[in-house]
């Protein structure tokens, strides 16, 4: 797959970032996403050093990605815990029906 060379703002700054051909708008709102971030830890933080508002935002967005992923995890065991009970009443249900039931 081709890459492309794009220019990105953040914090006032630029950069040109590599990326994949067709993926230019997911870069962007990436991009848009990062620098409110950053944005808004150097207004209720009032860190003045780009690499301190950095990794304070990357701590954020780790944080709020591994909430994210156990709400997913725990959405999926409740998911599999009503399939396991439909299927469960689906063979009650069909055993109930089958010819020579006693």
């Amino acid at each position: 797959m081709s890459q492309r060379t794009m220019d990105i703002n953040l914090m006032e700054r630029h950069y040109k970032v590599n990326c994949p051909e067709g993926q230019e708008v997911a870069l962007q709102q990436a991009a848009d996403k990062l620098n409110q971030k950053l944005e808004h830890i150097k207004q209720a933080t009032r860190l003045t050093h780009p690499e301190q508002i950095a990794v304070m935002a990357a701590l954020n967005l780790c944080h709020e990605s591994a909430q994210l992923e156990l709400s997913q995890r725990q959405r999926i065991q409740e998911l599999e815990e009503k399939i396991k009970l439909l299927q469960e009443t689906l063979e009650q249900v069909t055993a109930e029906q089958r010819p020579g039931r006693k």
